[in-house]
């Protein structure tokens, strides 16, 4: 009897010792990702991927952190404060361009919704009628990138107009309170938030219908985290491409998982809304009946040529392979 109690034992020393070893064994990966602003509607799906476990599957421990617009994502990659980030690819192009090792490895928002957005009151319907007006513009932030290059694309000056400048919400609380009659950004969620303040509705004059649509928010990952972990990356793309399925067919629960991990991030009708607004802006119609994160070489190519173009770049810079890879996308 003693000897069989010993054996007893022994073996559950052992299993215990096997689940340690098979614990350790299958340690999930750290992974951090800056986002490209704070959190809003627009990034739930990340958020649904952590609560449903789909990063947990592909054995990935990640972090989601706030970001204060593309340009300080894009530097925080670059600087290895954070392992990958959440920006805006022509924010991106343009730090790559004069040397930083970040490149994009998934386009998320393939439509580019930046526009000028003001009341419908104020009568701005074309580029013309912002002539005489007072624009807010974040400087740094991703919809600033190619503002520039609708100026130059229609035939306005910076002394057309009066500029002030602030950040995102600045923006968008200037024309909430009518010291500006327009803000440069996103024909979403600055929209969105005019016209729930203010009680009126607002309108957008979207760059993309002046031939000014370049790729945008995309997965920027370091060069070193390229070469060094290319499975990492894969798994993290296969589980992000879960997550935004899922939150393509279920906005709400997208919206859910984000204040469930972040009670106090917003009001959910407006998060929902949002995602709801950005979503369309996933695929173009060359991609509409593809899988997420599919770009075609041809958008690709034209975004890196109008930024280059219109950014006054060397043109030793278009040179699309030196700022995306689709290695990595499932």
């Amino acid at each position: 009897m003693k000897l069989k109690r010993l054996l007893r034992a022994a073996a559950a020393l052992g299993f215990a010792a096997f689940c340690c070893a098979s614990g350790s064994a299958y340690a999930k990966d750290s992974l951090s990702m800056m986002l490209n602003y704070t959190v809003t509607g627009a990034v739930a799906p990340f958020y649904l991927g952590k609560v449903r476990g789909y990063y947990d599957a592909e054995g990935i421990d990640l972090k989601l952190i706030e970001g204060h617009g593309s340009g300080p994502t894009v530097q925080a990659v670059a600087t290895h404060n954070a392992d990958i980030g959440y920006a805006d690819f022509s924010t991106m192009v343009k730090v790559a361009a004069i040397g930083a090792p970040v490149k994009a490895i998934g386009v998320l928002m393939q439509e580019n919704p930046t526009s000028v957005v003001g009341l419908a009151e104020k009568n701005i319907k074309t580029p013309q009628d912002i002539k005489g007006k007072t624009v807010a513009v974040a400087p740094g932030d991703a919809s600033s990138q190619i503002w520039t290059m609708f100026m130059n694309k229609v035939g306005l000056k910076d002394s057309d107009f009066k500029t002030i400048t602030g950040n995102p919400q600045t923006t968008i609380n200037a024309v909430i309170t009518g010291h500006a009659d327009l803000l440069v950004g996103f024909a979403t969620i600055p929209l969105i938030s005019v016209e729930e303040a203010t009680k009126k509705p607002a309108r957008a004059i979207r760059f993309a219908d002046y031939d000014v649509n370049v790729a945008t928010l995309s997965i920027i990952a370091r060069d070193d985290m390229i070469k060094d972990n290319p499975d990492l990356l894969k798994r993290f793309m296969r589980a992000t491409a879960k997550s935004v399925d899922a939150a393509e067919k279920d906005p709400a629960a997208a919206v859910d998982a984000l204040l469930k991990t972040l009670p106090g991030a917003g009001s959910r009708e407006t998060m929902i809304r949002t995602l709801q607004a950005t979503i369309p802006f996933y695929r173009t119609p060359e991609t509409e009946k593809l899988p997420i994160f599919h770009v075609s070489a041809k958008n690709i190519d034209s975004s890196v040529a109008s930024i280059v173009q219109y950014s006054k770049l060397d043109a030793s810079a278009n040179a699309p392979a030196k700022y995306y890879t689709g290695a990595f996308v499932p």
